[in-house]
């Protein structure tokens, strides 16, 4: 919906145009009027128009002054100009700025409509302009390397969706890696230091270039720097080597990282540790893979050296105490899963939280003691997210007794793992369920202040603006126009409308109220934008219904 506004001081010619493009339903139009100039700019101090209809000539500032104003605060505004024969001369050089027109006062209501339905059709051309898109494509690959070293770290981190680690994706990215066909993992780490973030920066990029020259000849790769400035490898045989498998690959790869760690420490100056994964991964279990490469990475063997570990299962084995079987770390415990579970139930995202929580707690359904650590560790981590959840949105007093909350923090008051999950996913029921029921309070709450303001101002047009709504509840307009029609099945404009012309049924039904104050009370300036309205939507005038209403 665009915003249009009618500028003329004269009260009749304003009252009857905004009358006219506010019920011209092709347009849906949000139309305002203003009565000068300086009225007019105090609505341009308050939001934006689209389109302004505006008197050439008016006393105190005229349609050129006024259009200074315009270009000032909103340039994209289209501007058209209500002129007499003798005053083409006047708007001549106004009319040579792009999006603005003119019409002769004479030329009728039709050829008005018309005129502003070019100006409509042509912002709406400019919102798909190719200039547009030309632009956001020049910008989207700007920041290409931003985007595919997000879209990597979203991987490590599992905060994307199955579906949407696929070749198209990676396609748009300029990612140049298979989603059908697993990644071998790399991950290098600098020395600690005290440089400013700026020549950090510098250097790990230096370090991602030198990589890329002596790797990218035999195998295809793509890299990300992740918030604890590591650098981050996904690799695979490039396609046309393919046949040659994973472990040539893996071999080349081998072979050439000491010179990578060589090449860093001669020309950046550089000490980097490598730890490269020993078999390759699927996509879905990447996020896996680099939690233990990231933990491994952590025994930093050896000070300052510059640790090189090339065969990730010899190492861990042999980092494990003397007879302890090597177990890997459980995929339902990963920070990244709690965070995402955190993150989902706060947005309300209730089919990704559930999907999360089913994998994350697999592990639960193979586990029969209640003693054991890793499932305690995941029930009181989710228990957490739930408490944390509902202190911030003061929940705690109305769910105590709904969701037994004395067993969130005790999983030994469940009889086995199972029930401690379908407890855990009750709770997350509830929890969701509840914020359906208060998102939809509050929307009904705000829909209760703007219909009482409407019934309260049907005489006041200006309280019944768009912009006027909008601010008593600190909405932005177009959304709260949006809320209005969602929640009720009407336009706002429409709901107006409908007030006015029921309590005018009732104003006329009393024969000493005169039809000109029945106007007045029902916010139209004059009888006759009155009886044009009434009309348009009842197909009789007021004193016809009026005439009606007392012979029955």
């Amino acid at each position: 919906m665009f915003r249009l506004l009618v500028v003329d001081d004269e009260t009749i010619i304003a009252d009857g145009l905004s009358e006219i493009l506010q019920n011209t339903a092709a347009l849906e139009l949000d139309v305002y009027k203003a009565y000068s100039g300086l009225e007019a700019v105090k609505l341009f101090d308050r939001t934006r128009f689209d389109i302004v209809l505006t008197d050439i000539r008016m006393p105190e500032m005229d349609g050129l002054q006024l259009l200074e104003q315009i270009r000032k605060r909103w340039p994209e505004c289209k501007v058209i100009f209500l002129t007499g024969f003798n005053e083409f001369s006047y708007v001549y050089s106004a009319i040579q700025y792009e999006g603005v027109s003119y019409l002769l006062k004479t030329e009728g209501y039709d050829k008005i409509i018309s005129k502003v339905e070019a100006a409509v059709a042509e912002i709406e051309t400019g919102l798909k302009a190719e200039s547009l898109l030309q632009k956001a494509q020049e910008q989207l690959a700007a920041m290409q390397g931003l985007l595919q070293n997000d879209y990597v770290l979203r991987v490590l981190k599992e905060q994307l969706d199955r579906e949407e680690i696929n070749q198209a994706q990676l396609n748009e990215l300029s990612i140049p890696l298979r989603a059908d066909k697993p990644v071998l993992i790399m991950l290098g780490r600098t020395a600690a230091s005290s440089k400013p973030y700026s020549e950090k920066s510098k250097q790990l990029y230096t370090i991602r270039l030198i990589a890329e020259q002596y790797l990218a000849s035999h195998v295809s790769m793509t890299a990300a720097v992740n918030e604890n400035r590591d650098i981050v490898w996904l690799i695979q045989p490039r396609a046309e080597e393919e046949a040659e498998s994973f472990e040539r690959a893996l071999t080349f790869v081998k072979g050439s990282v000491e010179l990578v760690q060589a090449a860093c420490r001669e020309s950046a100056g550089e000490t980097v540790s490598f730890v490269l994964d020993d078999s390759p991964a699927a996509w879905p279990h990447i996020a896996e893979r680099f939690a233990t490469l990231n933990m491994l990475m952590n025994y930093r063997i050896g000070h300052g050296c510059g640790m090189l570990l090339l065969d990730k299962q010899l190492m861990d084995s042999g980092l494990q105490p003397s007879g302890t079987a090597k177990e890997q770390p459980p995929h339902m415990l990963r920070q990244s899963r709690l965070a995402m579970l955190a993150d989902q139930l706060e947005h309300g995202q209730r089919e990704a939280f559930y999907r999360n929580l089913h994998e994350s707690a697999q592990s639960l359904q193979r586990i029969t003691g209640m003693h054991d650590m890793q499932a305690q560790q995941f029930y009181y981590s989710v228990g957490l997210i739930y408490f944390s959840y509902m202190n911030r949105w003061q929940l705690v007093e109305p769910l105590a007794a709904q969701i037994s909350m004395h067993k969130l923090m005790q999983p030994g008051e469940h009889g086995s793992w199972n029930s401690a999950f379908e407890y855990l996913e009750h709770v997350g029921e509830v929890l969701f369920n509840m914020q359906n029921q208060e998102e939809e309070r509050r929307a009904n709450a705000v829909i209760t202040i703007i219909q009482k303001h409407i019934q309260d101002h049907l005489h006041n047009p200006d309280e019944l603006s768009l912009v006027r709504l909008a601010e008593l509840v600190y909405f932005n307009p177009s959304y709260l126009s949006r809320l209005f029609k969602q929640m009720t099945g009407v336009n706002l404009s429409e709901y107006i409308t409908s007030c006015r012309m029921q309590k005018a049924k009732r104003l006329l039904e009393q024969p000493d109220i005169k039809i000109q104050d029945v106007a007045e009370r029902v916010g139209y300036g004059t009888a006759t934008n009155f009886t044009r309205s009434f009309r348009k939507l009842l197909h009789m005038t007021p004193q016809e219904y009026r005439t009606s209403a007392l012979n029955k």
